[in-house]
């Protein structure tokens, strides 16, 4: 029993991956770093840094992260954010774009994420537990976006998204790669990865980030 869940990029040819696995027959959840191969980004391989939770010890780990996220941002090494408001969203309703350019955070993320806020809605795949939630975005990526959600979803669990973009209407699967474990204003951050984006959500991204360089060339004072 071997799977790759998510994965965060540490470096330019590094990755910090979470791997089940058994270790002396017990399943555990492994967070291993990764090098990528310099002439090609899709191979990787294992290093030496790492470290294997047992999977029933996994919700005390994260409880002991949350607490240490909690006491970093407020020692102001870590900064929160939290959602403007949240609505809810109705099928082929049109809703307005409110966006910002795209974010400056110091870590080296494959793609830039643009401040995206418009209604989400979300639903669980597994028919075995029907699931459905709606919110609001945080930010969003051709790789992934952020939303605040009225339910909680588990790790790695399988969803799909509905929100609109521009003129487009996107349906899209994604995977959780994390989620809060208490919520704020009533609300659960989650971050979710694609599994695949339509041609369409694709081009209305580019759309996007294209209008975002462009008002934030206009208004640079140094041009």
């Amino acid at each position: 029993m071997k799977k790759k869940f998510g994965r965060v990029k540490r470096s330019k040819l590094e990755d910090i991956c979470a791997v089940l696995q058994d270790v002396h027959g017990a399943p555990h959840v492994e967070l291993r770093v990764y090098r990528r191969s310099a002439d090609s980004v899709q191979q990787s391989l294992p290093g030496r840094e790492g470290i294997a939770v047992p999977v029933q010890l996994l919700p005390d780990v994260l409880d002991m992260l949350e607490q240490t996220k909690k006491e970093l941002i407020q020692q102001g090494l870590l900064h929160p954010s939290s959602p403007a408001y949240a609505t809810t969203m109705e099928v082929g309703e049109e809703v307005p774009l409110r966006v910002g350019a795209p974010s400056r955070r110091g870590d080296s993320r494959r793609e830039a994420r643009l401040s995206l806020a418009v209604p989400v809605g979300c639903r669980l795949l597994d028919d075995a537990e029907p699931k459905t939630a709606t919110g609001q975005t945080e930010d969003v990526s051709h790789g992934g976006t952020k939303a605040w959600l009225t339910e909680r979803f588990s790790l790695f669990s399988k969803v799909e998204l509905f929100m609109r973009i521009g003129e487009v209407n996107v349906q899209a699967q994604a995977q959780v790669v994390a989620a809060e474990l208490h919520p704020v204003r009533k609300r659960y951050r989650h971050s979710f990865q694609w599994l695949g984006l339509s041609p369409e959500a694709k081009t209305a991204l580019l759309k996007l980030t294209k209008s975002l360089a462009e008002a934030a060339k206009s208004t640079d004072p140094n041009p």
